[in-house]
């Protein structure tokens, strides 16, 4: 489509830019340099020089016409080139804007995951501390029985294995 748009505008240009059809006093005039054909023939020499001098001043007129249109559709063409480049750019910008924006936050989701995963360690932490001191104080003033000892060095173990947990999930993030 734009190859035949392109190709009646080339055509379409020589063609006037050989000879210009020129309208005066109800005739037409074909004007080839300084030659003026009227149905085919040349009338240079039966026109009158004011006849003559008008006819190419109309002449001159329509020829920067057709240049200055001609001129206007490759600033026109070259506009649109332009514009489809900006278009491409843009959009190559807003895909690595999206890319950008992605990898942001997927690291945002795994520095949150890290802080969960440090408060729960910390949380971890402070339970079996307690319970182990809590244990101790018990133990040294001898209140513990053998079955409360047992029990109570179950619940440490198993929150130094919470312990420990919290400590391989936070070394994996």
């Amino acid at each position: 489509m734009k190859l035949k748009f392109t190709l009646i505008i080339t055509l379409f240009s020589l063609g006037f830019s050989f000879a210009q059809e020129v309208t005066l006093d109800n005739q037409i005039y074909q004007v080839d340099n300084k030659t003026i054909m009227s149905n085919g023939e040349d009338v240079t020499n039966v026109l009158n020089e004011e006849q003559q001098q008008k006819i190419f001043d109309l002449a001159e007129v329509k020829r920067k016409e057709l240049k200055q249109i001609e001129l206007e559709q490759k600033a026109s063409k070259k506009a649109k080139k332009q514009a489809e480049k900006q278009s491409k750019q843009l959009k190559k910008i807003e895909k690595q804007q999206k890319k950008t924006q992605k990898a942001l936050k997927k690291k945002e989701n795994v520095i949150a995951k890290k802080a969960k995963a440090e408060k729960q360690l910390a949380k971890a932490e402070k339970e079996a501390k307690k319970a182990q001191s809590k244990y101790e104080k018990l133990s040294k003033k001898g209140k513990l029985s053998t079955e409360d000892e047992a029990k109570w060095l179950k619940k440490i173990e198993k929150l130094n294995d919470k312990v420990a947990k919290a400590e391989k999930k936070l070394k994996k993030l």
